[in-house]
């Protein structure tokens, strides 16, 4: 598993939850103020992962809509690097910033308390926000739209006292098809789950059991019924399963040992219907309006 280059298909540019994937988002659109000395700036810059919160900046401009990247005097040697502080809510503080530093644009998204929501960035320099990193309740969620299209296709999950990552997923049309985990915190994955047919559960399994990088054990479940009951093995470790399996009384085992290492809260669960979900209540015409 490689580390990235640097977070959740329900994330938008609003840094708001929502069921779309779609990270884009147009610089053009921006306004821009005059960048501060770098003593000057809010920490947020510095590390906007970090430990998930800063303390929320004061705007000096409550209004978004002044201001244009060709009336921004940088000053001579700043390489057409800008920082740009919003307040979009028009309460004061600052709600999101725009900076380019080395020709990277990136937005940064600040909630009330001042936690970073969000952070998006375009590092190919297309016009497009094909980059997120957004904290979650067990670490950090990079995003990355391989192909710009506006959908997230590989998502990787960070520790967040190391940054090393942990898990790595292959998303589909919105749906995790792929997974990869580091169980041992060594720097590479060990188990290595697969959606075959696109029910949205995984139903294979492919493990690493003594983390040489050669996969040893293959487990299998060929009828969708969630307990395996084809497994084949690299007896000799040399990268080909020679020996096989199969079983009809579940003694190979079960997915659900596999994806217990996923959250709970993870969107695999309720795309896999694994854990069950709350009910909602019924919508009342008060709840409409």
């Amino acid at each position: 598993m490689s580390n990235p280059r640097g977070a959740q298909d329900n994330q938008t540019t609003t840094g708001t939850t929502s069921p779309s994937p779609n990270l884009t988002g147009d610089p053009q659109d921006a306004t821009y103020t005059t960048a501060p000395a770098a003593s000057e700036q809010p920490p947020v810059t510095a590390d906007p992962v970090g430990a998930g919160t800063a303390p929320g900046p004061i705007a000096t401009d409550t209004d978004p809509g002044t201001g244009t990247a060709g009336e921004t005097d940088l000053g001579a040697g700043t390489g057409g690097e800008y920082y740009s502080p919003r307040d979009v809510d028009g309460d004061g503080n600052v709600d999101l910033i725009h900076t380019r530093i080395e020709g990277v644009e990136t937005i940064t998204h600040i909630d009330e308390d001042g936690s970073i929501t969000l952070v998006e960035q375009d590092t190919d320099g297309n016009g497009t926000y094909e980059t997120g990193i957004a904290p979650t309740a067990t670490g950090i969620r990079l995003a990355e739209d391989l192909d710009d299209d506006g959908t997230v296709d590989l998502a990787t999950h960070l520790d967040p006292a190391t940054g090393a990552p942990v898990r790595q997923d292959v998303i589909e049309d919105g749906r995790i098809t792929d997974t990869r985990l580091d169980t041992t915190a060594d720097g590479n994955p060990d188990v290595h789950l697969i959606d075959s047919n696109g029910d949205g559960r995984f139903d294979a399994a492919l493990l690493d059991t003594d983390l040489d990088g050669i996969t040893n054990d293959t487990l299998v479940d060929t009828n969708g019924d969630g307990t395996f009951d084809l497994r084949t093995a690299d007896t000799d470790n040399d990268g080909t399963q020679e020996s096989f399996d199969t079983a009809t009384d579940g003694h190979l085992g079960s997915i659900e040992q596999f994806e217990a290492l996923i959250p709970a809260e993870d969107h695999y669960h309720e795309q896999a219907d694994t854990y069950p979900t709350e009910t909602p209540a019924d919508q009342t015409a008060t709840d409409l309006a």
